[in-house]
């Protein structure tokens, strides 16, 4: 049976003899992430990728919720994954896509793409890398669909053992720990620049679920300069209050959840946009280095029926 979405369309289609079939078994989803080792670092999106939603996967199973996940599906082609890894993993409106195919090869990944429902509430295609952007352009072109935006950010990596050596002093009259959902998923949602209808969603479950950390004032407890790791896997909503900026303290946050995530065992990613001089500053301080470029890329829904993602969904 098709899945579906949160309107109650179905999710995915089939074409002859081509269908998107999903996984749902942790070991298969294990074995999946797996063939992402190959050739490391070049396929490490595909890992990070799969290793967070798995984890997000385990814990909605140790925790017994089902609210926070329920609109979760991960897909492969005709149930035959074994071979180049493709997978395409669709939270709520956001869609990840990866395969290990290169972009000269694309033909099953376009397939698989076409087959995704991209009615409502369309899609924001995250973080997806160079080599699938012909996959995707495609489908957008075939499908005549709008685009919103379609972004450009330069992926930064650095290696667990390399991050694990980075300095951090926190300047005095400043304290540095993990964010906490409750009190600060409403500011940090109403100043990121990417804000939208159930953003604060994802900024609330990234907060609970992912690592992050968030510079706070030593004497009134404000909030001043955080960042999140985001469901891809990279670092990102990195920011600094107005009246904090130029103090260092976005390179220190940054450091500061660069180390938390190699301290779980994880080498690290960060994606920052190719305009944005002062992250790219902040990073190439920090060692890290480009080894890809990587694209956002948001389509208009084609219903004609206006509808917003809620909130709690």
């Amino acid at each position: 049976m098709p899945a579906t979405n949160a309107a109650g369309s179905s999710a995915v289609s089939s074409t002859g003899y081509s269908q998107l079939t999903a996984i749902s078994e942790i070991s298969e989803l294990h074995q999946l992430r797996d063939l992402y080792r190959r050739d490391w670092p070049a396929h490490c999106v595909g890992y990070y990728c799969l290793s967070n939603f798995i984890d997000w996967v385990e814990k909605r199973q140790r925790l017994s919720s089902v609210a926070d996940m329920k609109n979760l599906q991960i897909f492969t082609l005709n149930n035959d994954w074994h071979g180049d890894g493709l997978f395409l993993i669709v939270d709520r409106y956001q869609l990840f896509v990866n395969s290990l195919l290169s972009s000269e090869e694309r033909e099953r990944l376009t397939t698989a793409l076409a087959l995704l429902n991209w009615a409502w509430p369309g899609f924001k295609v995250s973080s997806f890398r160079e080599r699938h952007r012909p996959s995707v352009l495609s489908v957008v072109r075939e499908k005549q669909l709008k685009v919103e935006y379609d972004s450009l950010t330069l992926m930064y990596y650095q290696p667990r053992q390399e991050v694990l050596q980075l300095p951090l002093s926190c300047p005095d009259g400043y304290v540095l720990r993990p964010l906490n959902a409750a009190t600060d998923a409403d500011l940090i949602d109403t100043l990121w620049p990417n804000r939208h209808q159930g953003s604060r969603f994802v900024i609330k479950r990234l907060i609970e679920w992912n690592a992050n950390m968030g510079v706070y004032t030593a004497d009134s407890g404000e909030l001043v300069a955080w960042c999140l790791r985001l469901q891809g896997g990279f670092l990102g909503a990195l920011q600094v209050k107005e009246n904090y900026k130029r103090r260092g303290l976005g390179s220190l946050v940054a450091a500061a959840t660069a180390r938390r995530i190699a301290e779980e065992g994880d080498d690290v990613m960060a994606l920052v946009n190719k305009d944005n001089r002062a992250s790219r500053a902040t990073f190439d301080k920090l060692g890290f280095k480009v080894i890809d470029n990587c694209y956002w890329l948001r389509t208009f829904p084609t219903s004609d029926v206006e509808r917003a993602w809620p909130d709690g969904e």
